[in-house]
């Protein structure tokens, strides 16, 4: 089952992240394998790309990537 993580706000993406990324490396260091843990890895891949995306897409220049092209002239 594949979620659109593009529909969820900063604040609740974010907080889904940090949780799936808690669970990974607790896995972890609790010894699970790295193949085991794929899917695992996956999401939280595919959350932080969702994560950064939407930080990116607000329309703050400071977070844009092309933000050097967007300061006005003297």
């Amino acid at each position: 089952m594949e979620l659109n993580w593009s529909d969820m706000d900063v604040d609740s993406l974010r907080k889904v992240y940090e949780t799936e990324a808690a669970k990974l490396k607790a896995s972890l260091l609790n010894g699970a394998s790295w193949d085991d843990m794929k899917d695992q890895r996956k999401k939280v891949t595919e959350l932080a790309i969702a994560l950064h995306k939407k930080i990116n897409s607000s329309g703050n220049p400071a977070e844009s990537a092309d933000r050097s092209e967007k300061r006005v002239s003297r």
